[in-house]
C-alpha cells in the first residue's frame, strides 16, 4: 500500500559568528537566536513548530498559508526529511536550509 506524505517547505536562514547566531524562517516570519549554529538551528525548529501548532489550534493555518503563499506538497511513498540543507556559505556566518515540515 502506498502512503502519501504531506509537507510544507520553509526557508531557514541563520547568520552570525563569535557566539551570536540569529535564525529566521522567511515564510512564517519566525525568528530566534542561539549561542552556536546548532543551538540557533534547534531553537528555530522549535519556534516554527510552536507557531505552526498555534495556527492549527486557532483554525488559522489555511488563511495564513494562503496569505503567505505556502503550499502543502505531497509525496507518495518514502519519508520526507524534516531538515534538508540546500546551501552553506561561510559556515560560521550564514546557514540556509529548506525545511520540510509534515503538514
Amino acid at each position: 500500500m502506498k502512503s502519501i506524505t504531506k509537507y510544507i517547505a520553509l526557508t531557514i536562514t541563520i547568520e552570525g559568528a563569535d557566539g551570536q547566531y540569529a535564525a529566521r524562517c522567511a515564510e512564517l516570519g519566525t525568528a530566534t537566536c542561539g549561542d552556536s549554529l546548532d543551538e540557533a538551528f534547534e531553537n528555530i525548529k522549535e519556534a516554527v513548530t510552536v507557531d505552526l501548532n498555534a495556527l492549527e489550534e486557532i483554525g488559522e493555518r489555511g488563511r495564513f498559508f494562503n496569505e503567505r503563499g505556502i503550499e502543502i506538497q505531497q509525496r507518495i511513498e518514502g519519508n520526507v526529511p524534516l531538515m534538508k540543507p540546500v546551501s552553506r556559505a561561510a559556515w560560521t556566518r550564514i546557514y540556509d536550509a529548506k525545511v520540510l515540515v509534515p503538514a
